[in-house]
């Protein structure tokens, strides 16, 4: 059995283990760790968010790892600045290596143009328009061998701009957190010695910042604030790199690891400045791990479960701060034995661990989506306020009152016009301008049609228990042309998700929840005229799948069965056949609840690509 097979039996036996009555499982905290929510049982079990069947073998990707040396409230402060999409390059057969964009959830497109050209090491720009590479064709090849330069290409695709020369190898461009600046690696005609290099953003002014002939450097990163550069470096006579950073001036070179035992590369800074990221091996091994220290060195944990003796390369944070962004061979399913590099995300305590890509990567950078933030007026505001009493977030999007715990998705065509809005998911603040107290109450959805960051409609308080809340993704799932939106619920082992969509009401266009159409199925907790609800995954005896073949139809089976699994142990299982109407109901046209005595095989419960969820799962 593979190292993956008997961490997945491991990970399933322990899921299986009956809840605890008087308490949550630790780590299945709020996913909103500035809500500040987190309830946990000292020393109590983690359930594992995972989706089996006994033929077939498919594995429901949404994990909660156990719960790691960190807790969530270790986390680094979320920014305000959102998530956008992922950036990676990839080999191709021919031998180029072109630059391609992911989300996880509707596919990859392709950036840069047809050709033998590479385009490596991507980093894109604080205003998440433009990607820094290091890019090479083949006439760069000559005597001297290898040749790169430093380009820009578009995030939404076109021909790269190159801001160096063709003379000598330059490699790891990292843009400074303003975006007038650029560190890189290597060596350009008038710049002397190799080493960690800075010039402007259009490429003048190349000065060496740190670098000799008897000491190599690599993969420089930016502090925050852009006052310094984290990178990694080692001397002659050391085969085990360590993590340095300097002042941008070139003073106080600092080593922050000092380990000659260990190899330490690819640091990456948290947005708030108060973590790096690296990956960390042994000596003489190609297996590592994400380790996490404080600014000045000192260590601060290990992301935890991963994998067991996986290959780890190239880090980026998330620019909210909330995740890691990696390449690893961990492998999705027994049959991924190709052992290439593919792009996963994960919290830094371990938990929500995702698999975006299957097909190879190699660099990755996370596109930020500066905060949108707007007044009454409505004009930008800088950055979100927040709630005096526990720091918790709150902006104005427009609406009468400010909207509390606010998460937000963009690129949404509410009106099918291809206008890019928005929606926002959160509570309303209180009377006073303070968020309510400790209620996962009253949440629901903003949107804005317009795409102007403006919110037009409110959906009202149709969120009924929200457990980490937040717009999940966009996708036109009843064929009207205009896209719904699909919103996490609440993040536990079974997820829970809602669907929002548009509709004319009293001569307004309003975002409304889909409603569940008569006569509802009460059993599988889809009564009628309620928010419709679908829940994927599994805990405890109870199991939820969502079967997506034919939209705008759907196929939900939920099971709940003795954990204990005596040959005569009885299964409940419910099945609710639905069409997603352009009425904005959940038209009901089969439901069945029944009782099966004994192992029941659940062969055709499965997820389809098309449902446009990221919540499909392998066979």
């Amino acid at each position: 059995m593979s190292k993956v097979d008997d961490e997945l039996t491991r990970r399933l036996r322990r899921a299986e283990r009956p809840l605890e009555a008087d308490g949550v499982f630790e780590g299945l905290a709020r996913r909103r760790s500035h809500r500040g929510r987190v309830r946990r049982v000292q020393g109590g079990l983690l359930a594992f968010a995972v989706l089996t069947a006994t033929a077939g073998g498919f594995v429901f990707l949404r994990e909660a790892f156990d719960a790691d040396q960190r807790s969530a409230g270790d986390e680094p402060t979320p920014s305000p600045v959102a998530n956008g999409e992922i950036v990676f390059s990839r080999p191709l057969p021919d031998g180029s290596e072109h630059l391609f964009v992911t989300r996880g959830q509707g596919g990859e497109r392709r950036i840069t143009p047809v050709g033998q050209a590479t385009y490596r090491e991507p980093s894109i720009s604080p205003d998440g328009q433009t990607i820094l590479v290091s890019h090479s064709i083949p006439s760069f090849e000559g005597e001297q061998g290898y040749a790169s330069v430093i380009a820009t290409v578009p995030i939404e695709g076109g021909a790269p701009t190159w801001l160096t020369d063709p003379v000598g190898i330059v490699q790891d461009p990292e843009w400074s957190p303003d975006g007038t600046k650029i560190a890189f690696a290597g060596a350009v005609p008038g710049a002397g010695r190799p080493g960690i290099h800075v010039m402007n953003a259009d490429g003048s002014d190349v000065r060496l910042l740190v670098g000799s002939d008897s000491f190599d450097v690599l993969s420089p990163d930016w502090s925050p604030d852009g006052s310094r550069i984290v990178f990694t470096g080692w001397n002659d006579g050391v085969t085990e790199p360590d993590l340095f950073s300097i002042a941008l001036d070139g003073s106080d070179l600092t080593n922050l690891t000092d380990t000659p035992e260990v190899d330490e590369e690819a640091p990456a800074w948290s947005p708030d400045g108060s973590l790096i990221a690296f990956i960390s091996r042994p000596v003489g091994s190609s297996e590592g791990t994400i380790d996490l220290i404080t600014a000045d060195g000192t260590p601060d944990g290990r992301v935890p479960e991963i994998g067991d003796a996986v290959v780890v390369y190239e880090l980026d944070w998330s620019p909210d701060g909330r995740f890691i962004a990696f390449l690893s061979d961990l492998a999705v399913t027994d049959s991924d034995t190709d052992g290439d590099l593919d792009v996963w995300t994960v919290r830094p305590n371990g938990t929500e661990l995702t698999n975006l890509t299957t097909e190879g990567a190699s660099g990755i950078s996370w596109q930020p989506l500066p905060a949108d933030v707007v007044t009454l007026t409505p004009e930008p505001s800088p950055e979100p306020s927040t709630s005096p009493e526990d720091e918790r977030v709150m902006v104005e999007i427009g609406l009468p009152y400010r909207l509390c715990d606010a998460t937000r998705l963009d690129g949404i065509d509410w009106l099918g016009d291809g206008t890019h809005g928005t929606a926002w998911v959160g509570t309303r603040a209180l009377p006073d301008g303070s968020c309510p107290d400790g209620s996962d109450d009253g949440y629901g959805v903003a949107a804005d049609f317009q795409g102007d960051g403006v919110a037009d409609s409110w959906s009202g308080e149709t969120i009924e228990h929200c457990l980490g809340c937040e717009p999940f993704e966009a996708v036109d799932l009843n064929g009207d042309g205009r896209d719904e939106l699909i919103v996490v619920l609440q993040y536990f082992s079974i997820m829970q998700y809602g669907v929002y969509t548009t509709l004319p009401v009293d001569g307004t266009t309003e975002v409304v929840a889909f409603r569940t159409g008569g006569p509802g199925h009460p059993q599988h907790a889809l009564p009628e005229g309620e928010p419709f609800t679908f829940r994927v995954g599994g805990d405890a005896g109870s199991r939820d799948w969502l079967w997506c073949e034919n939209l705008p139809e759907l196929r939900l089976t939920g099971t709940f069965s003795q954990v204990d699994g005596a040959p005569d142990a009885e299964t409940t299982i419910h099945e609710t056949h639905v069409s997603l109407g352009r009425d904005g109901i959940a038209h009901i046209l089969d439901a069945e609840t029944f009782v099966v005595v004994g192992e029941v095989d659940l062969q055709y419960a499965t997820s389809k690509p098309d449902c446009g969820l990221g919540v499909d799962v392998q066979r």
